[in-house]
């Protein structure tokens, strides 16, 4: 027995996991997208494991539109940022949504970024100012969208680069 153990979760819909992180009292933090559970169409799904893998808590946020996580990580509150896209909110066709999530999974705060095409977070990570640091795309998709946030989800800065990010994360220097 090597202590380890595996597990499925979802139901008769299209169930997907995208991002999973281990939380300081030894789970996991599971983010991704539903179809067996929410409003309608697909939804963002966030589960938090106990160490064993059992569910402490799953939620589902989204509208009736098609919405997905694609990020998640624990914040230093103990809650948790996620970061995806959701077609439910926002301005365009898409939109980057990220939500700040309470510990026990309530919403604390939700914000849309984006203008009338389709763009989409991919990764989100805390920075050390308390905000927060996110990568996407934009509508052109050959196009990678960084946004700063302070603590409560505005917009510090933002830049496009040319090609395609996935991931991001705060160097020591604090670049």
């Amino acid at each position: 027995d090597t202590g380890g153990w595996a597990a499925t979760y979802g139901g008769t819909g299209n169930d997907l996991a995208s991002s999973i992180h281990e939380t300081r009292d030894g789970g996991y933090i599971v983010a991704g997208s539903t179809n067996s559970f929410g409003a309608r169409k697909a939804d963002a799904w966030v589960l938090k494991l106990r160490p064993d893998g059992t569910v402490e808590w799953q939620k589902t946020y989204g509208g009736l539109e098609d919405d997905g996580a694609l990020s998640i990580c624990q914040t230093s509150d103990g809650g948790y940022v996620v970061a995806g896209g959701t077609r439910s909110f926002g301005a365009g066709k898409k939109d980057c949504w990220v939500l700040k999530l309470r510990a026990d999974g309530t919403v604390e705060w939700q914000k849309t970024y984006g203008g009338a095409g389709e763009e989409l977070a991919t990764c989100i990570q805390q920075t050390v100012d308390g905000g927060y640091i996110l990568v996407g795309s934009t509508w052109w998709r050959d196009k990678t969208w960084v946004l700063k946030l302070r603590a409560d989800g505005t917009v510090e800065w933002q830049w496009t680069y040319w090609g395609n990010a996935q991931h991001i994360q705060q160097t020591g220097d604090g670049g």
